[in-house]
């Protein structure tokens, strides 16, 4: 009799173990707004104006999220 409720506890404490990781794995870590708001603003001020390519000095115009009149686009070589 008590090896047969030591093999069920066994057995149901496997079971427990088991379906709690597989709970586990199921749960998908997703940023919350926030963070995602914050590493976009990060990433988005990156080349200063926040432009693909970023304005310079010496041109004869910019858009870049504004008008930027004294400014020229920066060209990568």
């Amino acid at each position: 009799m008590k090896k047969k409720i030591l093999k069920a506890t066994i057995v149901a404490s496997f079971a427990l173990i088991a379906g709690m990781n597989v709970y586990n794995a199921q749960k998908s870590d997703v940023m919350s707004g926030l963070a995602l708001a914050n590493v976009e603003a990060l990433a988005h001020d990156e080349n200063g104006f926040g432009c693909d390519n970023g304005c310079v000095s010496n041109g004869n115009g910019c858009e870049c999220h504004g008008w930027f009149e004294y400014y020229k686009e920066y060209q990568w070589n």
